[in-house]
């Protein structure tokens, strides 16, 4: 067994160097620029960054801007958790599926799809002008606070959602239940029994809304529409790319690292006082049927969770077949769009560039699939063998996901000027990018499974003679196909998707998806980067569905 054990031992050393040199080298290049100049160590970047009354300006609104984001996402995501926890409704299992929609979509395709439905001629106000005979649209939401906020309502509220409920169904019903026949009121019993018990669960959403919000970068830098909304990571990147200034982006990238730490830190303190019970005793709520009262707030809330959730993904899918011949105009069917997506119609827009977007997009995610899934699965097997540092292991794998990918990507944009790469090397700096960004999912979903194949097989296989590489090979990988088959297309899916650091890296040589659908929302050719982001749609949809039918597979 001791040639077992070096082996998996062994299969961390390649994922463990490659990581380091993918994540801890260009975010050591990043606080080095921050840090050093003309020779010497200095923090005078730093200083003067923090006591900039611009910097301090944009901090603080990034700050409110996550804090007021955060309670929408509770005003909205509390009620629904109340809803999924203690009521059976036809229905319920649909609302838990949508509430997943956010979890799956790319940040460029959630402002698309935001300006497409709550935009001055999206759905919303098309179908409320005409209900109401109205001349001018009566929602103008778009490039202001309001648009900020709605537009991370509606990706996170589900968060909360989801996290709440989860805790709040696996609360054991006998204390209420106890206090009800002492003839406390439904009221008091939640009030003094009920939400003491779900408070570090609020807390731990909140803080990890309040985190996601504060990284903003896709939803600040299209919808707020100027420098009086900008936030750090947007500063970042216009420090970095339009001002070429990176050293002065490093030493915001630094503030923000430290910020993000001090934001995590919270996030993993309220963590470890959230305890949920895995085994449910007496579920008094969950059969209980709603009042007529309740039933039509049920009725009412899952109608908003459809709307809201669903409305902007169909809006983006039926933009994309429309075409008029101005913006206030009549829209009629058209193909047209995708005709000049696949290069079968010529464009004078940045449609022209759509295929190529696509055809990189494509190379581009099955490079970062390949990669990602053979150091998040050779990762894997040597966390699940460990009886030691197997919880090292895992926590250096999940690094990334403590980073903003905006400063990932200006890791990227350091290295790339060190080397002045070609275009070859400009498309693997933008793959390595995507791989430390991709990595710590291809983990999560992998890691589990590992975790839960049976080492009587390898037993078995060792016995029949089998040494450990074959074993690994002919054994493991075949029993582990369809859990790698799923974080393959979360990969590709976030690599297709990924905004953040691609903008901030790419050049005018190498076009993405995301990048060209950013452009195409800049000109205002909604319809075309409508186009753009159903393919989008698409592959994440793939990926939630496959990563639903791996949940079901049992090894």
């Amino acid at each position: 067994m001791s040639d077992y054990r070096r082996f998996y031992r062994q299969k961390s050393i390649g994922p463990l160097v490659i990581l380091f040199s993918l994540f801890a080298l260009p975010l050591a290049l990043t606080i080095q620029s921050g840090v050093w100049e003309e020779g010497s160590f200095t923090l005078e970047r730093i200083v003067s960054a923090i006591l900039d009354p611009y910097t301090q300006r944009i901090l603080l609104f990034t700050l409110k801007q996550a804090f007021y984001s955060t309670g929408a996402a509770l005003l909205i995501g509390l009620p629904g958790a109340y809803i999924l926890a203690t009521y059976s409704f036809r229905g319920k299992k649909l609302i838990k599926a949508l509430a997943t929609i956010p979890f799956v979509l790319p940040s460029i395709l959630v402002v698309l799809g935001f300006v497409m439905f709550f935009g001055n001629s999206g759905t919303l106000n098309t179908v409320l002008m005409k209900v109401f005979d109205l001349d001018d649209p009566p929602l103008k939401l778009l490039y202001s606070l309001g648009a900020i906020i709605l537009a991370h309502t509606f990706y996170n509220f589900p968060i909360i959602m989801s996290i709440v409920a989860t805790a709040w169904e696996g609360l054991d019903t006998k204390l209420e239940a106890a206090a009800a026949t002492l003839g406390s009121s439904p009221r008091k019993v939640f009030r003094t029994i009920t939400l003491p018990r779900l408070v570090p669960s609020i807390i731990s959403a909140a803080a990890l809304v309040f985190l996601f919000c504060f990284n903003s970068f896709a939803v600040i830098l299209v919808l707020g529409g100027g420098p009086q909304f900008t936030t750090l990571e947007v500063e970042i990147y216009r420090q970095a790319r339009m001002m070429g200034d990176p050293s002065s982006a490093s030493a915001l990238a630094i503030v923000s690292m430290l910020i993000n730490g001090i934001l995590f830190l919270g996030y993993a303190f309220s963590q470890r006082t959230l305890t949920v019970t895995e085994t449910v005793a007496e579920r008094a709520f969950e059969e209980r049927k709603p009042s007529p009262m309740r039933t039509y707030f049920i009725l009412l809330y899952s109608l908003f969770t459809i709307i809201f959730l669903l409305g902007p993904i169909i809006s983006v899918l039926y933009r994309s077949f429309s075409k008029g011949a101005s913006r206030a105009s009549e829209t009629t069917f058209s193909t047209t769009w995708y005709r000049q997506l696949l290069g079968f119609e010529q464009s004078s827009s940045h449609m022209g560039s759509a295929l190529t977007a696509l055809i990189n997009s494509t190379l581009i995610g099955v490079a970062v699939s390949i990669l990602t899934v053979t150091l998040a699965l050779l990762l894997s097997v040597s966390i699940a063998r460990r009886k030691k540092n197997s919880s090292f292991l895992e926590l250096f794998g999940m690094l990334p996901m403590m980073t903003s990918s905006v400063i990932v990507g200006l890791g990227y944009v350091l290295i790339a000027r060190l080397l002045r790469p070609s275009l070859f090397g400009t498309y693997l700096l933008i793959t390595l990018a995507h791989t430390v960004i991709a990595f710590p999912f291809a983990l999560r979903t992998i890691l589990p499974s590992v975790r839960s194949l049976s080492e009587t097989y390898l037993h078995a296989s060792y016995t029949l003679g089998f040494s450990p590489q074959k074993t690994f090979r002919t054994v493991e990988i075949p029993l582990l196909r369809r859990t790698l088959l799923t974080a393959a297309v979360f990969a590709f899916a976030l690599s297709l998707g990924e905004f953040n650091a691609t903008l901030i890296l790419s050049s005018s040589r190498i076009v993405t998806l995301p990048v060209v659908m950013y452009r195409l929302i800049g000109s205002y050719h909604f319809q075309g980067a409508c186009a753009l982001g159903s393919i989008l749609i698409i592959t994440s949809g793939l990926a939630f569905f496959l990563g639903e039918v791996a949940k079901g597979d049992s090894v």
